[in-house]
């Protein structure tokens, strides 16, 4: 399998920015595992904070202009969480749905929060404090894991002419969604807000062969193939998770989406509509067969996920 390049790193970048964005490199590309990966980072965060803490302390009041002119520099891990969650979220982008690096980038996640539980110091309203490193819970957002994501998701795919119309950009967003979903069923972290099988993903709100907006069967197509594709990726890598969280009718956020079985069985219509339609692009009807496939696998073998429980989902329990 040839090397990918994930063009995530920029000219101004310090060296412990560059120690961990060719760590990730090595990382998608097979060249250090995963826990390997995990501990280099750890020790250029961690490094960098007591550097901080060296420099805030060596002089008796350090003053807010020293502070951003770099003159004096403080302990910031939060800034350090920002910037992996900001590459993570970047390469995966990169790396094609089914590329192995793509599996490396979550079991990394999961290697920073199996390492042993240690603090960093931290400056917070002038105050120094201690932090501890890699322990992503729902009760604290996952470090802000889903957040920065979202932001990223926001800033990348919101507009539809961006998805609809880059081939680019459109196989960026099923790479993602592929992500999001491994980050899912691997327990990770829950960013369903941005799956595209529901609202407001055309996928989510719209039937596949009838467009308001583009009355041409054809164009129609092409501009809910982007979205058809990522919402097959959720079914690939966490269609167990998915169908417990609809068979148990999971409520995320309260008056937000409800999983159900009708929700279930509506995409698997979905998809079974797009693998019969011509006007879909062989690709995309071989990706909706190949979901419904999966969809009716996991209905036979019933749930065997224990995702509710790792999140702590507001289940309803369907009759």
């Amino acid at each position: 399998m040839s090397s990918l390049t994930l063009n995530i790193s920029d000219p101004g970048d310090s060296k412990a920015d560059k120690e961990i964005t060719d760590t990730l490199q090595s990382l998608v590309n097979g060249s250090i595992d995963p826990a390997a990966a995990a501990h280099v980072i750890d020790k250029t965060v961690v490094t960098d904070c007591q550097e901080g803490l060296a420099s805030y302390t060596s002089v008796p009041n350090p003053t807010s202009s020293q502070l951003e002119d770099g003159t004096i520099r403080a302990p910031y891990p939060a800034g350090w969480l920002k910037f992996l969650w900001d590459c993570v979220g970047k390469a995966a982008m990169e790396v094609p749905s089914d590329h192995p690096g793509q599996d490396r980038l979550v079991t990394l996640l999961q290697e920073l929060q199996r390492l042993p539980r240690h603090s960093v110091p931290e400056l917070v309203a002038g105050e120094l404090s201690e932090r501890e490193l890699w322990t992503s819970t729902p009760a604290n957002r996952f470090e802000g894991l889903e957040l920065w994501l979202w932001e990223l998701d926001q800033g990348t795919f919101t507009a539809a002419q961006q998805v609809e119309s880059s081939h680019s950009v459109a196989a960026s967003y099923v790479n993602f969604s592929a992500f999001l979903a491994r980050l899912l069923a691997g327990g990770v972290e829950e960013a369903t807000r941005m799956s595209a099988l529901i609202q407001p993903s055309p996928f989510g709100t719209s039937s596949p062969l009838i467009s308001p907006k583009y009355p041409d069967a054809a164009e129609a197509a092409r501009h809910y193939e982007p979205y058809a594709s990522a919402a097959a990726q959720w079914v690939f890598h966490a269609g167990d998770a998915l169908f417990e969280m609809c068979e148990k009718g999971v409520i995320i956020d309260i008056g937000k989406q409800r999983w159900t079985r009708a929700l279930w069985n509506g995409w698997k219509a979905k998809f079974d509509t797009i693998a019969k339609a011509d006007r879909f692009s062989s690709q995309c009807r071989s990706l909706a067969t190949q979901a419904v496939e999966r969809m009716t696998q996991i209905e036979k073998s019933g749930t065997s996920s224990n995702i509710v429980d790792r999140f702590g989902f507001m289940s309803t329990e369907e009759d």
